[in-house]
């Protein structure tokens, strides 16, 4: 999962399996969430959706939001790779 500094907050960004979406979750600097689907196989537009407060961190585990948490403490650092360190992968920067 990619996640990266954007104008109000931070955006997570991650494909399905089989690569036909691709899932933007974004967590506003105000708390506010929301989910948008973008669909890669076909020309369809999907409405961004509203989320409950919390439901990012429980989407992504606990794991890949504590990588999150040592992101937002680094200066500098506005794109960060928050894969879990069980599947063999430590956060990368770039």
């Amino acid at each position: 999962m990619l996640v990266k500094k954007v104008g109000n907050g931070y955006e997570f960004t991650s494909p399905t399996i089989d690569g036909t979406f691709l899932v933007k979750l974004t967590l506003t600097d105000r708390g506010e969430e929301k989910l948008n689907t973008v669909c890669l196989a076909v020309a369809v537009s999907l409405t961004p959706r509203k989320l409950k407060p919390g439901t990012i961190r429980k989407a992504i585990g606990e794991e890949r939001w504590a990588n999150f948490a040592r992101m937002k403490k680094r200066t500098g650092t506005s794109t960060m790779f928050i894969e879990p360190h069980g599947k063999g992968f430590s956060p990368q920067t770039f």
